[in-house]
């Protein structure tokens, strides 16, 4: 899993010269994120084992909506345990979870909260709700959102620039799309396949 590593860190600070770039300020300790997805990346214990230490943390997002609750509650623990303890962060999807340091798509939770956001509504939805961020999608074509058509560059920043909620872009998100990115409002950025590209896993 030493290239899984590598593309960590990579996509990492990638996503850390996005924040540094970016043309509004933003308080959040990630600007990186892991998406979960039992289909398309190997098993999540085994990426949660082989987070690099010692990098700014990165969001691991856990969804796995596919198990049975108990199964997925029992998981979700034990990646908890893993990644909080190789120095990032949990953030339980469409729930809540002892111990996580926060919840995605899922606005009655504690710690930090994201929501999925596609469009102004949603941003506002987002902001009513008192999210801490959005991740704005689709971004670029992606196997998230087979044959929706994609915000693309310029449509997706303005969003950005116009939301009040910190943003991080979402959607065929790769270290070179987030250098086409950087010097605008978006904070950092979310993904799934980056994570095995180029890699033996």
């Amino acid at each position: 899993m030493a290239d899984f590593s590598e593309r960590v860190i990579a996509l990492s600070d990638a996503a850390w010269r996005m924040r540094q770039a970016s043309a509004k300020p933003c308080g959040l300790p990630f600007a990186l994120a892991l998406f979960s997805d039992a289909d398309r990346l190997p098993p999540l214990e085994e990426l949660a084992s082989a987070l690099p230490e010692g990098i700014p943390p990165i969001a691991v997002i856990f969804r796995h909506d596919h198990l049975e609750a108990e199964e997925r509650i029992a998981l979700a623990e034990r990646v908890r345990k893993t990644v909080q303890g190789r120095g990032h962060l949990f953030l339980m999807a469409r729930g809540v979870l002892a111990g996580a340091d926060g919840c995605h798509a899922y606005p009655e939770g504690e710690g930090i909260v994201t929501m999925p956001t596609h469009d102004e509504d949603e941003i506002v939805a987002a902001i009513m709700a008192g999210a801490d961020a959005g991740f704005l999608s689709p971004i670029h074509g992606t196997r998230s959102h087979p044959g929706r058509e994609p915000l693309g560059r310029e449509r997706a920043v303005a969003l950005a620039q116009a939301s009040p909620l910190p943003l991080f872009a979402l959607g065929g998100m790769n270290e070179v799309r987030a250098a086409e990115l950087e010097g605008t409002p978006f904070q950092g950025f979310g993904a799934i396949d980056a994570f095995a590209a180029g890699t033996d896993i």
